[in-house]
């Protein structure tokens, strides 16, 4: 079985900086240049799965990317995707210590989901939305579409979900206080767009109706109940009581 440092990269050169994005399709540059030969994409994957953890064992990268190989298999393609990864990059961006894997302390890396993650608590820690406002903002304009997008393994989609969620909340946040500034049309705009990114987030759906009426936009706001009814039930849902009373109210 080929072992741990069987696929190190030999480097005399200081460890460059990295820039990764993994909110969209999952960028990486290194000193400020597009990495672009992968050698398919699982070594990207395992560079972005464990610098979303602290530490991980080599046993759960196993299960999680190769789940139906046997013990030894796995651990031989982990190692060839470790060198792969390593290769790409230019240097052991993957260093293991006491029975862990990790980024390399010595790499200087800036994480887009990091600052993503760190603007969301800010905004919650602020007393008000206006003061919050900056990080709410940040937020928003960190997340440039879903995690990893267009890959679907089950923990890229657990992130998704967890990211996404962040992004609605900021977007709502930024959209409350242009209303308590009295932009309603701003309010309106960046609730439609937030509404873009998950079609099925009803709460988001319920803030855009009521916004609607209050602008006296009646007809518009039964034209987005109907437009939401049909997704929903195009993904085998319907409308909550909770969305379906807002409506009843708007209509009365």
């Amino acid at each position: 079985m080929i072992g741990e440092n069987f696929y190190r990269i030999q480097t005399d050169s200081p460890v460059a900086k990295l820039d990764a994005l993994g909110l969209g399709p999952g960028f990486v540059y290194k000193d400020e240049n597009s990495i672009e030969e992968w050698e398919g994409h699982l070594p990207r994957l395992l560079f972005f799965f464990v610098l979303d953890r602290p530490i991980v064992t080599r046993s759960e990268i196993c299960g999680t990317f190769w789940p139906d190989l046997d013990s030894d298999q796995a651990v031989n393609v982990f190692h060839v995707t470790k060198r792969r990864l390593h290769k790409a990059l230019g240097f052991d961006v993957l260093v293991h210590q006491d029975g862990y894997y990790q980024i390399n302390p010595e790499s200087r890396v800036e994480y887009d989901v990091e600052r993503f993650v760190t603007a969301l608590v800010k905004g919650r820690q602020s007393s008000s939305y206006t003061e919050g406002l900056p990080y709410w903002q940040e937020a928003a304009e960190l997340y440039r579409g879903p995690f990893l997008q267009g890959h679907t393994e089950s923990w890229i989609k657990e992130r998704r979900e967890d990211f996404q969620a962040g992004y609605l909340e900021a977007m709502t946040n930024i959209a409350k206080v242009r209303l308590e500034e009295g932009r309603e049309e701003q309010a309106l705009a960046l609730l439609l767009r937030a509404a873009s990114e998950n079609d099925t987030y009803e709460p988001i759906h319920r803030e855009i109706m009521k916004l609607y009426a209050r602008l006296g936009r009646r007809s518009e706001a039964a034209g987005h109940y109907q437009r939401l009814m049909d997704t929903l039930r195009s993904n085998g849902l319907q409308p909550s009581a909770q969305t379906q009373s807002v409506y009843a109210d708007i209509m009365s």
